[in-house]
């Protein structure tokens, strides 16, 4: 009698065990941001893994080395290569980074660009210097412009940070 009530009380203890186990996991899962920064010294590292991208080729869409970059996957894909989750699109890009002024501007900061609709249609990752690296359109490869070319500095919308 002794044994079997010890025998059923240890399967209980034992299923409140998982049962806390379970809970635990699932809050630490939950409490996850959408969207998460990094260290602060991750700018340069996120420049890196666009840097190595230069001379890929322009693909609407495209987020990858084997398929191509189009401006917004460029730069998921350099966060995503150093841990760091962002949203796909530059609109989207814009909204949720934290605001960054011009001249605070740091390597690694996204830069904004409203090229053919309002809002956010272009973005790219700053190098310093007053250049960024972006994949332009679908004529071009992925390269390196400047921030004062007339043309980007007309539609110029700020710049973000996730790291």
């Amino acid at each position: 009698m002794i044994n079997s009530l010890n025998f059923r009380l240890f399967r209980l203890l034992r299923s409140v065990a998982i049962l806390c186990f379970g809970l635990f996991v699932l809050i630490a899962c939950s409490s996850t941001p959408k969207y998460q920064y990094a260290e602060p010294t991750s700018g340069q590292v996120i420049l890196e893994s666009a840097r190595l991208q230069l001379g890929e080729r322009y693909r609407f869409g495209g987020k990858s080395p084997a398929t191509g970059f189009d401006c917004s996957g460029l730069t998921w894909f350099s966060h995503k290569e150093n841990g760091i989750h962002i949203p796909r699109q530059s609109f989207e890009q814009f909204n949720y980074g934290r605001p960054i002024l011009k001249k605070d501007l740091k390597a690694g900061d996204l830069v904004f660009f409203e090229t053919y609709r309002p809002g956010a249609s272009h973005v790219g990752i700053y190098k310093g210097a007053g250049e960024f690296i972006h994949a332009p359109n679908r004529n071009k490869q992925v390269q390196i412009q400047v921030l004062s070319n007339s043309y980007y500095r007309k539609r110029y919308l700020g710049a973000r940070r996730y790291w």
